[in-house]
């Protein structure tokens, strides 16, 4: 697993932040941040797809996981509130991933933090 927005900068395993990423491009990306453009729609993709997994009801047991990980994972109350609430489209789950998490990552930026590829 790795952060989307450097945990030097945000300090938290937010689940938000998460994505899967191979160790070795884990290590070449460092303390960097993702080139925006190039990888937010990706990693949207992959959020969009644990929060639909979640909201299966069908697979109880991924809804039980996520609870366990919701109480130390997930404190940002527009994460809890808008972002992993049931019924949200994609487009709106895209929506609202972006509209929180691009000042984070351009406050990064205005911090010094680089852009990895």
């Amino acid at each position: 697993m790795d952060h989307f927005i450097p945990w030097s900068f945000v300090m938290n395993d937010e689940l938000w932040n998460l994505m899967p990423m191979d160790s070795s491009l884990n290590s070449a990306k460092s303390n960097k941040l993702p080139k925006s453009d190039s990888f937010f729609k990706k990693f949207a993709s992959n959020q969009y797809k644990m929060y639909e997994l979640i909201n299966d009801e069908s697979k109880p047991e991924i809804r039980r996981r996520f609870e366990d990980c919701y109480r130390d994972n997930l404190h940002s109350i527009w994460a809890a509130n808008e972002l992993y609430r049931k019924g949200n489209s994609k487009e709106a789950f895209y929506g609202i991933l972006e509209k929180n998490m691009q000042p984070i990552y351009d406050s990064a930026k205005r911090q010094g933090y680089q852009v990895w590829l």
